[in-house]
């Protein structure tokens, strides 16, 4: 016959703290919009130094179906598979096909809502922000601001184009691409011109010879 053990009482004390459960911080997260017309060296540049002073683990670049100051882009299909292929390289970066025609308040609203959870942050250029004419769209109020400048008056002139108003104005972090920046008309204009220009990707490179982009209609 088994004898039962006698149970063996603990005397703790009860406990006069709240118990206190801190939630796990959310992680930052880059949303990063443009035409891409296409990707170069420029934009995976302030990219990687964006997430660097930015402290962003995420970056989601965003390519407009028809951006703004854009006349006649490329075609979206050409100039999303060339900014998917400069993006390989880079875990930390994807891409968001964005359904709209172009990245606005609402719009973001919908990326954010789309994407897992997180503290979202807008990554621009001085030069983008600064083409908007009268007040700002409500798109430059909605996240935390990561801001290209190349240069300390461009900088200012960032800050007095953005305080000019009584709206709310949310965190802003600017980051120095330096004066030598590269812009994607000086990349269209090599590819036209069969020439490898600085900050052309070869990725880039080889698709558009193989597509015959950005060549004069004659050529096409």
């Amino acid at each position: 016959m088994m004898t039962r053990s006698p149970e063996i009482s603990y005397g703790f004390q009860a406990g006069n703290e709240p118990v206190v459960l801190k939630p796990t911080p959310l992680p930052r997260v880059g949303i990063y919009s443009g035409s891409f017309d296409p990707v170069h060296a420029g934009h995976i540049v302030f990219a990687l130094r964006a997430q660097k002073i930015a402290g962003l683990e995420k970056i989601y670049f965003v390519p407009e179906r028809r951006p703004k100051h854009v006349a006649e882009p490329e075609h979206y299909v050409h100039r999303t598979v060339m900014l998917k292929r400069a993006l390989q390289p880079y875990e930390q970066f994807s891409l968001f096909d964005l359904p709209d025609a172009r990245l606005t308040s609402r719009s973001l609203t919908r990326v954010v809502r789309a994407l897992p959870p997180a503290n979202y942050s807008l990554l621009t250029t001085a030069s983008a922000l600064l083409w908007q004419e009268g007040e700002l769209p409500a798109l430059y109020r909605k996240q935390h601001l990561v801001i290209a400048v190349t240069s300390h008056d461009q900088m200012a002139e960032v800050l007095a184009r953005l305080t000019g108003s009584d709206r709310p104005l949310g965190n802003i972090t600017f980051v120095d691409i330096g004066t030598d920046h590269i812009s994607s008309a000086a990349v269209r204009k090599g590819l036209r011109q069969g020439k490898q220009v600085r900050g052309l990707l070869p990725s880039v490179w080889r698709y558009a010879r193989k597509q015959w982009l950005y060549l004069p209609p004659i050529h096409r």
